[in-house]
């Protein structure tokens, strides 16, 4: 089974070459290498120099996160898609790890787990709930906690992936409708509803600099969040009844006003309005999709928590 390593990358210099350093020193090497340059940076373009075994894709504008890795995709062989942040720094171990989980399950996508600095957990994965708000699995535990093994999300975050190339490009790879943010959850859905598997490999670590291109909270990463929002709710709206519709809608109304009062800006709203323009074809039916059983009030306090974290 062969391994390639994709990352798409807006002006990643120094975290990128850290990314790029860590790959080579794996215990288990990738096939290839990708990095899909949205920016054209200049210090980026000195740092992609430096890793000559490296294939470079530049697209000469910012495609957008999916988009960007729709493309490298296109051009490669592997069997194994590995997708990583450009801010996402994996243990030496991390492929071999994820092609363990990969062996031993059979599961079409796995989810490797991405880590803050202070050793806390970003994300194990993808759930959503019944209004399609999605969770980052384990967010805000420590890593190792009790309980953590043997839960498995509904799909990967892409921050840190895996996904079968054969599956991928069956289901037609990320939605390119979203700009960034939540093209994962939308992929995770498509998946899942097409009877394929996620796996957990939880030991596939990688280091995660939270928010590291945008900046957690602002305007233009709460716009795309907003705006990817309501995409998500848009291409799937006829599969929502509507109490969970107006479930979904009171977390995302308590989501915004918290984001206008601590990051003084109205970005998801603003995103959210622009949506509204949008007309995704239909999604696939959901039923048999995983779906979180969460109350109102349990959701509610998930998101607080997440905000207060940054």
């Amino acid at each position: 089974m062969e391994i390639e390593v994709l990352i798409p990358t807006l002006a990643g210099r120094e975290r990128l070459r850290e990314v790029l350093e860590s790959l080579r020193a794996q215990t288990r090497s990738p096939a290839g290498v990708t990095v899909i340059d949205n920016g054209g940076d200049p210090a980026t373009n000195d740092v992609l120099a430096a890793f000559g075994e490296i294939r470079v894709e530049r697209p000469g504008r910012n495609l957008g996160f999916g988009a960007a890795l729709n493309r490298g995709v296109a051009a490669s062989s592997p069997d194994l898609l590995v997708f990583l942040n450009d801010d996402a720094v994996p243990q030496p171990d991390f492929l071999e790890r994820i092609a363990a989980a990969r062996e031993e399950s059979g599961a079409e996508m796995i989810a490797a787990c991405l880590v803050r600095p202070d050793g806390t957990i970003d994300s194990a994965g993808l759930d959503v709930d019944r209004s399609l708000v999605a969770y980052d699995l384990f967010h805000g535990e420590p890593y190792g906690s009790d309980g953590h093994r043997g839960r498995v999300p509904m799909a990967p975050s892409a921050g840190a992936a895996a996904y079968e190339r054969r599956a991928f490009v069956a289901h037609g790879g990320f939605d390119e409708g979203f700009f960034a943010y939540l093209e994962d959850v939308e992929l995770g859905l498509r998946l899942a509803a097409g009877g394929l598997r996620c796996a957990a490999a939880y030991d596939a670590v990688a280091r995660h600099h939270h928010s590291a291109t945008l900046g957690s909270g602002s305007l233009q990463k709460n716009r795309l969040m907003g705006r990817s929002r309501g995409y998500l709710l848009r291409k799937y709206r006829g599969q929502l009844g509507a109490a969970d519709r107006a479930r979904g809608l009171v977390i995302d109304a308590v989501t915004y006003a918290g984001q206008i009062a601590i990051d003084r800006n109205a970005g998801a709203v603003r995103g959210r309005l622009e949506a509204r323009r949008a007309s995704p074809a239909p999604g696939p039916d959901l039923n048999g999709v995983p779906r979180l059983d969460l109350g109102l009030v349990s959701s509610l306090r998930i998101r607080l928590g997440r905000r207060r974290r940054g």
